[in-house]
């Protein structure tokens, strides 16, 4: 007997051992002895059976953070928006905009009842009948009036394009917070669940231990707060997850390394403002349209035919008139506006400080939170290793769940904050994304000249030919979309240069034609035999085309002899387009806007590509108006030359080419390549 009870008291005593209760007998009031060992033995194996439990949802969290684990940052390329034309489609009809003639039928009949005060009033007639025509030439519905309409209505859908681009890099900014938000509490709520099993099972435990008497009511009401808060916190996340939102996200999001941001002082500020000074720029231009439009006269012209009828005869004739109405004073509401728009202004050259001042914010924060996040993660290994130190004797007789069920709890609660801190970085990490600017890809517009130039042809003359390379040459053509260039190779050239350059150009789908810029070919009736020279050259040296650049219109005399020298560029040009049909290369002129017209007949007859050189002080109006006759007998074998140096920035120029191609002009070359170089950003 005495030993059995001896063996009984070891148990029992190893039992104590493994609970660690030595602590929690002291405060009980209770008697350790008047617990029997069977009791003590069903709360030793629920304990071990809360280990196993416990050790299971800890090796499968630890399991899928190194499946999921990634040393790369996450990429958020295929997260972010696509800008297509779908979304953003600011094509125009332009043929609904065709300006007409203006024109009006207007009939009116008056007719008095009886003779007024006296009898003069009604001695010019009885009845009247008036019939004609109304011609709006000027004001109001007039065809210059549709044209600043057609104006104000491009520019009103340029404005709407960039509300449109903001509005959806904003949504696409929103859609991507909640996808993040929801796959860090999705994690999260994973983890509470696998923390509420764990304490279920340690509540219910204590319950036995507090009806055993081991355990007070203290410690059960506090370990009973604590399965509580978890199952709050766990509900609450549940609540606000939102079930039918997709994400374009993926898991390895949640164990990808932190990426880092762009430095503060490598962002381009002045991308950010782009927009809002290209808004700002056309509601001056719109503004500016408006003020004419407003301070334009209204001039009608009538033609009538009339009939009177009165007491003694009655008379018909025709009738020509005109009103006129012109404004004398300002239109408040553009007095107004023009207030807006300078304060807008003035707010433009302080948004650039503001952003940088908003990116170091969030470059500061994000930086805390990341330290906050590697300080949690050096913890979660220490206490990986600890776990792994407190399980290494568990099937020892003296082996005690309580420092590993401790350590796991300090480690699920690590894990939390981990996710949790994650979730706001990553919040931050797009918040900087999205006010710097980065991530978000804009594809070609349906109206390319919103952000591209149209262009596809230009020239290049020695002097930029011999100073550059030619691989620069090259990328700054591609950078403008040039397919096809005319090239001066100077009186002495470097042909293993030029050959270099035409290999290079062909390489990147580039056509090179050989420049041929000689006014002197003009100074004579035979200028042929000299230019044929030239021709026979240019073919030598492997040249795809030529393209003439003969100015006679720089001569003295040429005013006092425009038929001559007319005729002699007919000569040259018919000349030079059956050698060149005879030798297999193409042929192109520059001519000036004053072309003769019998000139630009002779071009068409022969099939020359014409390029036009509309350089000069006129407006792009008067330029059109100008080149309508010649570009009337040319049909569409011409191209709109533009000047480079006539516009003081790339957007200019952008509108420009809108305006030529609303107008039937779709074919646009640039003079020239050393003008363009460092022009367009």
């Amino acid at each position: 007997m005495q030993k059995i009870a001896i063996y009984f008291m070891r148990k029992t005593l190893q039992l104590l051992l493994i609970l660690n209760f030595l602590i929690l007998l002291s405060a009980q009031s209770k008697s350790a002895l008047s617990i029997n060992s069977g009791s003590l033995h069903v709360l030793a194996t629920d304990y071990r059976k809360i280990y196993v439990s416990t050790k299971e949802i800890i090796s499968n969290l630890l399991a899928d953070s190194k499946s999921h684990e990634n040393t790369a940052p996450y990429s958020f390329a295929t997260a972010n928006v696509s800008l297509t034309h779908d979304v953003l489609d600011i094509s125009h009809d332009n043929s609904a905009n065709k300006n007409t003639l203006n024109i009006n039928w207007i009939s009116e009949v008056n007719y008095n009842f009886s003779p007024g005060f006296s009898d003069d009033d009604n001695i010019f007639y009885r009845a009247r009948v008036s019939s004609g025509l109304d011609w709006l030439a000027l004001g109001e519905g007039s065809s210059k009036n549709q044209r600043i309409q057609n104006s104000l209505n491009e520019k009103a859908r340029k404005m709407n394009v960039l509300e449109k681009l903001q509005y959806k890099k904003e949504i696409n900014y929103r859609e991507n917070l909640d996808a993040i938000k929801m796959l860090f509490d999705e994690k999260r709520i994973s983890i509470l669940a696998d923390y509420e099993k764990i304490l279920k099972l340690l509540n219910e435990f204590d319950i036995k231990q507090n009806k055993s008497g081991i355990a007070n009511d203290t410690e059960l009401a506090n370990n009973r707060y604590r399965l509580e808060k978890v199952s709050i916190e766990k509900k609450s996340l549940e609540n606000l997850l939102k079930s039918s939102f997709t994400t374009s996200f993926g898991k390895e999001i949640l164990n990808a390394s932190i990426p880092d941001l762009t430095p503060v002082e490598q962002i381009d500020l002045n991308v950010l403002v782009k927009d809002k000074e290209q808004a700002l720029k056309m509601e001056k231009e719109m503004l500016s349209i408006r003020t004419k439009r407003d301070r334009q006269p209204d001039l009608r012209l009538k033609l009538r035919y009339n009939y009177y009828s009165a007491l003694s005869r009655d008379r018909n004739f025709a009738s020509l008139g005109a009103s006129l109405n012109l404004p004398v004073s300002r239109s408040k509401s553009n007095l107004g506006n023009e207030e807006d728009l300078k304060f807008k202004e003035n707010m433009l050259n302080d948004l650039q400080l503001i952003y940088r001042d908003r990116l170091n914010g969030i470059y500061r924060d994000y930086y805390l939170l990341k330290s906050e996040i590697d300080i949690l993660q050096r913890e979660s290994e220490y206490l990986e290793s600890e776990l792994k130190l407190k399980s290494t004797n568990e099937n020892s007789n003296t082996f005690s769940p309580a420092g590993y069920l401790g350590t796991a709890e300090k480690f699920l609660n690590n894990q939390l904050q981990i996710y949790d801190k994650k979730s706001h970085l990553y919040e931050k990490y797009l918040e900087y994304r999205m006010t710097a600017g980065i991530d978000y890809k804009t594809e070609q517009l349906q109206n390319r000249t919103d952000i591209d130039n149209a262009g596809h042809e230009t020239y290049i003359w020695s002097a930029l030919f011999n100073n550059y390379s030619n691989a620069y040459i090259i990328d700054l053509m591609n950078h403008w979309h040039i397919n096809r260039v005319f090239l001066s190779i100077g009186k002495v050239p470097d042909m293993v240069k030029v050959e270099d350059f035409k290999t290079q150009a062909a390489a990147n789908n580039i056509q090179v034609y050989r420049l041929i810029g000689e006014n002197s070919y003009a100074k004579t009736d035979d200028g042929f035999t000299d230019l044929q020279q030239a021709l026979i050259d240019a073919k030598n040296m492997g040249f795809a085309g030529v393209h003439l650049d003969i100015e006679p219109h720089t001569f003295d005399d040429y005013k006092e002899n425009i038929d001559v020298y007319s005729q002699r560029l007919i000569n040259l040009f018919t000349n030079s387009k059956i050698w060149c049909d005879q030798n297999n290369m193409d042929m192109g002129v520059s001519i000036p806007m004053h072309l003769p017209l019998n000139v630009a007949t002779a071009l068409n007859d022969n099939n020359v590509m014409s390029y036009i050189m509309a350089y000069d002080v006129l407006t792009l109006e008067k330029k059109m108006n100008k080149t309508a006759a010649i570009r009337n007998i040319l049909g569409t074998n011409y191209v709109w030359v533009f000047r480079i140096n006539d516009f003081q920035t790339f957007s200019n120029l952008l509108d420009a080419e809108t305006t030529v191609q609303s107008n039937g002009i779709s074919k646009i070359g640039y003079y020239d390549l050393s003008q363009m170089n460092n022009f367009k950003p």
